[in-house]
C-alpha cells in the first residue's frame, strides 16, 4: 500500500473507533440527568399556628420525630402567629438551630409576629407568601382595655434580654445581618440600607448613616429611608423582607414552593381534632365557663348527692380547668397540688368536722390562688419567685377576673337554681321521692331553713348517706325529704337519724 492509503485507512479507523466510543457512552448522561429529575426531595409540612405555648411546642417536636421517621429530609414550617409564651418560642428556636439532619423552611403564610419571628428566623431559610408580614418581637404588654401600654426602659430591656440574645444566634447561624435581627427586638434600633456605586449593601444605624453619606453611599433605591425608625419595631412585607436578605422567595402557597425546588411533599401534618379543642378550652372564655359549670356541679351534688351525673361533671370540668394550662405550659405541678390540697380542706370542713370554718377559709383560699396561677406563664430564667415580667402581672390580673367572675356567677346561677329547678320536669324527676312505705309528696318550692327540720328533729335515712344522701323528718302531721350530709361518715338506709346541724339549706345529721 503506498502512503496515502496507509493515512486514509488509519483516519478511517480512528473515526469509527470514536463513533463506537461516543454511540455507547452518548445515552449515559441522559440516562443520568432523566434519573436526577425524577428523584425529589421527601419534604413534610407542619403547621405553626395559633398561640405558641408548652403544647404547641410539644406538639412540634413531636411531629418533627414523626418527619424524620417518614424519610422527609426538608421540613417546611407554614407559620401563621402572632406568638405566645417567651420560653416556649425559646425552646423551639433552640430546637431548630440544632437540626443538621434535615433542612428547615419556615413559609410565612399570613404573619410570623413576636414568637412567630423567633421561630422563622431559627430555620435554614424564610420564603413569604405575598402580603405577609414577619418581625415585631419585643415584648408587648396589653391593658384592660386592649391597648398596648409603655414599659420602662429598664423594664424592658430587662424582658428583651433573652429574646435578643436568642435572635443574634439565629441571624449569626443563617447569615442575617445583626442590625436587622436587633431591630425586631429593640424600639431604639435605627437600621439604614445603603449601597455604593459597585452595588455594595451595608446595614448601619444612625451613626454609621452620616459617615457611609459622607463616603459617597446613597440611601437603597427603593426603600424607606431609615428601614426602621427609632421609635417603631422592624415589621416587613415579602418584598422589603427579599431585599433585606431575610426571605429567599415569594410564593403564593407551600405547593408552589415545592414545584420550584423540585420538593415532593409526602405529607402535611395538620393538627388533629383534640389539639383544635385543647386550643378552644386554653381560651380564658371558655375556662370561665369550665369553672362555672364546675362550682355549679360541686353544689348540686352537696344539696343532691346520689345521682352521680352532677359529681361525674364535677370532676370532668375540674380535669379540664387545671389538665388543660398544665398541657399548654400555665400550669407547674405544685400549682395543681394547691387546688387539690384547698379541696381536700373543703372536703374536711364539710364532711368530717364542720361548723369551725378554718378549713373551709383556708381550702378557699389556696382554691382561688392555684387557679389564678394557671393562668400565668413561665418567665425565661427569672430569679426569685416574684414575677418579673410585666405579662406575668397581666396573667394574674386575667386569672382574678375569670376565678372572682366565675364564682360570682356560679353563686347567682345557684340562687336562681335554687327557686326555680324545682319546678322544671326534667330536674324535678331527678329529686328521690319514692320510699319504701310508698310516695312522699315533695314541695316545689324550699323549706325555710331556719323552720325546718330543728336541730334535734329525729329522723329516718331514706338513701345512701356517703355522706351525702336524703332523708325525711316529720313535718307537721306529715313527713317530708330532704338532702342531708351526715356528719358520722356512712350510714346506711333506713338508720335513724338526728339532726345536728343547720347551716341554710345544708342540714348536718348523725346516726342514732
Amino acid at each position: 500500500m503506498d502512503r496515502k492509503a496507509i493515512h486514509a485507512l488509519a483516519w478511517a479507523i480512528c473515526i469509527c473507533s470514536t463513533a463506537l466510543l461516543f454511540g455507547e457512552s452518548a445515552p449515559q448522561p441522559t440516562d443520568q440527568t432523566a434519573s436526577t429529575a425524577d428523584v425529589q426531595v421527601k419534604t413534610v409540612v407542619i403547621p405553626v399556628e395559633g398561640e405558641i405555648n408548652d403544647f404547641t411546642r410539644d406538639d412540634l417536636l413531636r411531629r418533627f420525630q414523626q418527619a424524620r421517621d417518614m424519610g422527609a429530609k426538608t421540613i417546611i414550617l407554614r407559620v401563621n402567629t402572632y406568638g405566645g409564651l417567651v420560653t416556649a418560642g425559646l425552646d423551639i428556636s433552640r430546637f431548630l438551630r440544632d437540626q443538621t439532619a434535615v433542612h428547615t423552611i419556615a413559609f410565612v403564610k399570613t404573619k410570623a409576629i413576636s414568637a412567630g419571628a423567633l421561630i422563622s428566623i431559627a430555620c435554614d431559610e424564610i420564603v413569604m407568601s405575598p402580603g405577609s408580614q414577619i418581625g415585631d418581637c419585643a415584648p408587648i404588654i396589653f391593658n384592660t382595655d386592649g391597648q398596648i401600654e409603655p414599659l420602662p426602659a429598664a423594664e424592658r430591656a430587662k424582658e428583651e434580654s433573652p429574646v435578643l440574645s436568642d435572635f443574634l444566634s439565629s441571624a449569626r447561624r443563617n447569615g442575617y445581618d445583626p442590625l436587622v435581627a436587633e431591630a425586631m427586638v429593640r424600639v431604639q434600633t435605627v437600621v439604614h440600607v445603603v449601597v455604593n456605586g459597585k452595588g455594595e449593601k451595608r446595614f448601619v444605624d444612625d451613626a454609621g448613616y452620616k459617615d457611609l453619606l459622607n463616603q459617597g453611599w446613597k440611601p437603597m433605591p427603593g426603600l424607606p429611608d431609615p428601614v426602621d425608625g427609632a421609635d417603631t419595631l422592624l415589621t416587613v412585607g415579602p418584598d422589603i423582607a427579599q431585599t433585606l436578605g431575610l426571605s429567599k422567595a415569594t410564593v403564593a402557597t407551600v405547593d408552589d414552593l415545592a414545584r420550584d425546588r423540585h420538593l415532593s411533599l409526602i405529607a402535611d401534618l395538620s393538627p388533629s381534632a383534640g389539639d383544635e379543642i385543647v386550643s378552644i378550652l386554653s381560651n380564658p372564655f371558655a375556662r370561665l365557663i369550665l369553672l362555672i359549670t364546675f362550682m355549679m356541679a360541686l353544689n348540686i351534688s352537696l344539696h343532691a348527692p346520689g345521682h352521680g351525673l352532677a359529681e361525674a361533671v364535677a370532676v370532668l370540668s375540674l380535669g379540664l380547668l387545671v389538665g388543660v394550662p398544665l398541657l399548654t405550659g400555665y400550669a407547674q405541678w405544685w400549682e395543681i397540688l394547691v387546688i387539690v390540697s384547698g379541696l381536700a380542706l373543703c372536703a374536711f370542713e364539710i364532711f368530717v368536722f364542720p361548723g369551725h370554718g378554718v378549713s373551709l377559709a383556708m381550702g378557699l383560699l389556696m382554691i382561688v390562688v392555684g387557679l389564678v396561677l394557671t393562668f400565668v406563664g413561665r418567665e425565661p430564667a427569672a430569679p426569685g419567685w416574684l414575677p418579673n415580667m410585666r405579662q406575668t402581672w397581666v396573667g394574674v390580673q386575667t386569672g382574678l377576673f375569670v376565678v372572682i367572675g366565675g364564682m360570682l356567677c356560679s353563686l347567682l346561677l345557684s340562687i336562681w337554681l335554687r327557686k326555680y329547678l324545682p319546678a322544671i320536669p326534667y330536674f324535678k324527676r331527678l329529686i328521690l321521692t319514692e320510699t319504701s312505705g310508698g310516695t312522699v309528696p315533695l314541695a316545689l318550692h324550699p323549706i325555710k331553713p331556719d323552720s325546718w327540720p330543728f336541730i334535734g328533729t329525729i329522723g329516718e335515712a331514706v338513701s345512701e348517706l356517703k355522706p351525702g344522701g336524703s332523708a325525711r323528718f316529720p313535718f307537721a302531721d306529715d313527713t317530708r325529704m330532704t338532702s342531708v350530709v351526715s356528719a358520722s361518715g356512712f350510714v346506711p338506709p333506713g338508720s335513724k337519724i338526728a339532726v345536728q346541724e343547720v347551716h341554710g339549706t345544708r342540714v348536718v345529721v348523725r346516726q342514732v
